[in-house]
């Protein structure tokens, strides 16, 4: 078996059977050369077994001499690629588990414990109370129930007696439930102080409650005053302040600040001098982020954080400005735009798109402008529409503590009848009222708010006007440059990854903060909203995973989606990981969107809006229709963008005061650039003037005479 140890061995047997003395000899010496090497050879046989349990890739490849591992040299830097090998490895395997499927799957394991949760939360509340509810209880309960369903309204003889009798079963009657929630005015009339107690009274809107909220104060333990100081407080009607006045000296000597005591001042203010530091609430779950940003901006410094969920709003954009020419304010009346919000709203109680919307019209000037909508809604309303669409016409501090799907907002002012700008309507006047009642106007709406004025930004308000600081937010809410968005991120990582999606087309907003926790950034799309985490080395180690998935479990709860990007994978190969990322938005319905103006939608401006563009159009139809005017045929009048009721037919000053005095007119003083409805000259003055004529003339020449040179 010579033959199989090897082409040398069977030379040397060869030269000696042919008895070739020089083969033998060239034979002879590669053997010794070999048998030379063989504490080589044993050795390498040795670390090769050895790297074959760690490595059997690496080993193979050296056994077989493949590639670099059969040149004479020795590779270079073995320990660095050793360890960028292991590292390799050790994110291959990290990378081979999906986080997003993992998410998904706790997502569900979440929802199926908080849905059990609550089942056996009211489960077990509504056993013990059943269980532990005597016969006298029972019958308590329900002989105060019908003794309020026979008090009804109080204006009764028996009134007084009932009430009495209602307040003595209460004791007992707390002893079976011990929660209860009604109004102030109900708690003075069935809670008794001396035998009623509780462990924890809350007072909710205490911004509004007067000093007889004091009283539901006296009933418990502990207190919580739930307010917002930046609203609308207690409005002091038929009080005369000289009786308040006696009624301090004579019981409150010796209290602090008794001055105060009086009609203006409510129970959260009552509070705050008491000593107590107010808990500030930020999120704000009520209004989209684009309609709470002007009270946001005006009473709160931009520390409320919206948490709305907008992915399931229909309409849009949530912020509408309309400006309805020719208004003017009578009193405290604009029948114009009185009108024409009315218009509107029946515009969109017909519409599909504001299918069970409620609706809400706040004047920002008195009662009078809201009785005059709301007599027109009543009038022109089928009853049951109105009542399904819970329409309420009022001012602001009607509407506190309440809030409505889509409101409008009228601001009832007009131009000024001498020229020139209003007088100032400053956000500090009136005690701070002024910017409370927008504050409380701006903040009702829930998904939709339209701001509706008759005057002209630009010359009629002064710069520091509350109302021109309202209208410009209608026309434009204000959102972050792209530049800014960048300077925001916190790490190199997150910078990137914004710069690929900003370039990409989409819509991003960095550190997006939600109570105390942050976002690295959130991707928009219209009304979706994704949040995207960058798990990088700095924020995201390996001791911090179990907070960063509790703070995102938290988040979840709130609707937020989330997808995360390991930084380890993005630096391994950022196209790839971009491109699943760009998928992962598609997959949840977000696109980019190049073209996308970030701005409200803007009545001055060419509206792309289908459903806004429909109200419009039949806003104007319904106009004509309560005023007995015939339809008019599409194109027969030519407006700016098809969004305004109105177009004004732009005369000069001089040419309109000639010819309401029948002064002679020449040709070439008549304006020629105007915008204007062809039906509307003859409303102008009588059609057989001559003065008259040269006007009608002159409308009808072309801009442009292409004949000539």
């Amino acid at each position: 078996n010579y033959k199989a140890c090897g082409e040398s061995l069977e030379e040397l047997f060869i030269a000696i059977k042919e008895k070739n003395y020089e083969q033998y000899q060239k034979s002879y010496n590669i053997l010794e050369d070999i048998m030379a090497k063989s504490k080589i050879y044993n050795k390498r046989t040795r670390l090769l077994i050895r790297l074959q349990e760690i490595a059997p890739t690496w080993a193979t490849a050296i056994k077989k001499r493949d590639g670099i591992h059969g040149s004479s040299l020795l590779p270079e830097n073995i320990q660095l690629a050793w360890k960028w090998r292991q590292l390799s490895n050790q994110i291959n395997r990290i990378d081979s588990y999906d986080p997003n499927q993992i998410q998904k799957e706790l997502r569900k394991i979440n929802e199926a414990l908080m849905d059990n949760a609550q089942r056996l939360a009211n489960e077990k509340a509504w056993y013990h109370n059943i269980k532990n509810k005597t016969s006298e209880q029972t019958q308590a309960i329900e002989g105060w129930r019908q003794t309020i369903r026979q008090i009804g309204k109080g204006t009764g003889k028996n009134a007084p007696i009932l009430q009495q009798k209602a307040r003595d079963l209460m004791p007992l009657c707390q002893t079976a439930i011990p929660v209860w929630i009604m109004s102030l005015n109900r708690v003075a009339e069935n809670f008794d102080p001396q035998k009623n107690k509780f462990d924890v009274v809350i007072i909710d809107e205490a911004s509004q409650a007067d000093i007889l909220g004091l009283a539901a104060i006296y009933l418990g333990k502990k207190v919580i005053v739930v307010g917002d100081d930046q609203q609308v407080s207690p409005e002091s009607v038929g009080i005369k302040n000289e009786e308040i006045q006696a009624l301090i000296a004579q019981y409150l000597d010796g209290i602090p600040n008794k001055h105060l005591f009086n009609e203006k001042t409510s129970v959260y203010d009552l509070a705050k001098m008491s000593g107590f530091k107010p808990l500030m609430l930020r999120e704000h779950f009520r209004c989209l982020p684009e309609i709470i940003e002007f009270s946001n901006r005006l009473s709160y410094n931009g520390k409320i954080k919206p948490l709305r969920d907008t992915s399931g709003v229909g309409i849009k954009p949530s912020v509408i400005s309309i400006r309805v020419a020719n208004a003017s304010r009578w009193e405290k009346v604009n029948k114009l735009e009185a009108e024409y919000i009315a218009a509107l709203v029946c515009a969109c109680a017909e519409d599909e798109a504001y299918r069970g919307k409620t609706i809400g019209v706040i004047s920002l000037l008195g009662n009078e402008q809201a009785l005059e909508i709301d007599k027109l809604l009543q009038t022109n309303l089928e009853p049951k529409e109105y009542e399904e669409r819970r329409i309420q016409c009022g001012k602001a501090s009607q509407f506190q503590g309440d809030e409505r799907d889509v409101i409008f907002l009228s601001m009832v002012a007009g131009p000024n009848e001498k020229g020139g700008p209003l007088r100032l309507l400053s956000e500090d006047g009136n005690n701070d009222l002024t910017r409370k009642r927008y504050n409380v106007a701006a903040s009702r709406a829930k998904d939709q708010m339209w701001v509706v004025y008759s005057l002209n930004p630009e010359i009629d308000l002064k710069p520091d006007d509350i109302r021109l600081r309202l209208i410009k937010h209608a026309m434009n809410p204000q959102l972050m440059k792209n530049e800014e968005k960048v300077k925001k991120t916190e790490s190199e990582f997150e910078k990137e990854v914004m710069k690929r999606l900003l370039n990409q087309g989409y819509q991003v907003i960095p550190q997006w903060e939600v109570g105390a926790y942050r976002i690295d950034m959130v991707v928009e799309d219209g009304e979706r909203r994704l949040a995207l985490e960058c798990d990088g080395e700095k924020w995201h180690t390996q001791d911090e995973l179990p907070n960063d998935l509790k703070r995102q479990a938290i988040l979840e709860r709130l609707g937020w989606k989330f997808i995360r990007i390991r930084g380890s994978a993005f630096y391994r190969n950022p196209e790839k990981t971009m491109q699943w990322v760009f998928e992962e938005l598609v997959s949840y319905g977000i696109k980019p969107n190049f073209n996308l103006t970030e701005t409200a939608a803007n009545t001055d401006d060419d509206c792309t809006n289908e459903i806004i563009e429909r109200i419009k159009r039949r806003t104007e139809k319904i106009i004509r229709e309560w005023r007995g005017e015939p339809d008019l045929k599409d194109g027969m009048v030519e407006t700016k963008n098809n969004l305004q009721r109105q177009e004004e037919i732009t005369y000069d000053i001089k040419i309109l005061d000639n010819i309401k005095n029948n002064k002679k007119i020449d040709e070439k003083d008549i304006p020629r650039k105007m915008v204007f409805k062809a039906i509307a000259i003859d409303e102008i003055h009588d059609p057989n003037d001559n003065q008259e004529k040269v006007v009608k003339k002159e409308l009808q020449k072309p801009l442009f005479d292409f004949r000539k040179k």
